[in-house]
């Protein structure tokens, strides 16, 4: 096979798995949009041992008596559905995609974080499987995993800016922080890129650089 056609391969073989990845998310979290914020109520009753419900339970109900949005509700009720007991707490726009805040009110650390929707209503966990295996085998990785054998991924991902694409798309641009430890300095960060096209759907993924 020749390189040129090893090449398209490759390409095919990595939008069929973010194809993947997007249909295994919408499936988990289904279609979201704006109205999916919900401005949290106290969820002290909820985090107590003396509570009489599951914690995820008890979040749904105040919810709904709180008088969140349906789409709110829906949005909490499937990220429960995939083990990730939260709620969407923010809406930011980016063109034709935007980014949604989680909060996990129930975890002990990393009680945010970052879904990427596209305009389809498709939802990315962006935080999830920070590095993937296409990303272990770049020379970037290996170079920084030889350096610093201890260090991870930890969430939530920021978003630092993007950039336009010749075809009237545009680049969104994730910075990640490595380290060995909560408490412990940066060893670097990773740079990933989503490629977002000119209709809003999120089409690409890709490593770019550790700084």
């Amino acid at each position: 096979m020749s390189t040129r056609s090893s090449r398209r391969v490759l390409s095919a073989l990595a939008f069929t798995g973010l194809a993947a990845m997007q249909a295994a998310h919408a499936q988990a979290t289904g279609p979201i949009d704006a109205r999916a914020v919900w401005q949290e109520r106290s969820l002290s009753a909820c985090r107590s041992e003396q509570s009489p419900t599951a914690p995820d339970v008890c979040l749904l109900r105040t919810m709904q008596r709180s008088g969140a949005r349906p789409q709110a509700i829906a949005a909490a009720r499937m990220l429960v559905k995939a083990n990730k007991a939260g709620f969407i707490s923010a809406w930011r726009p980016l063109g034709k995609a935007a980014l949604a805040t989680v909060t996990y009110p129930f975890r002990a650390n990393t009680n945010e974080g970052t879904l990427l929707i596209g305009s389809d209503g498709a939802a990315i966990d962006i935080d999830e499987g920070s590095v993937r295996e296409e990303d272990r085998a770049t020379r970037a990785w290996r170079a920084f995993a030889a350096a610093h054998p201890d260090s991870v991924p930890f969430a939530p991902a920021d978003f630092v800016g993007s950039t336009a694409t010749d075809d009237g798309g545009q680049r969104l641009l994730f910075s990640t922080p490595l380290m060995t430890c909560h408490a412990c300095a940066e060893d670097g960060a990773l740079l990933v890129g989503y490629t977002v096209d000119k209709a809003g759907i999120v089409r690409d993924r890709q490593l770019l650089t550790i700084k």
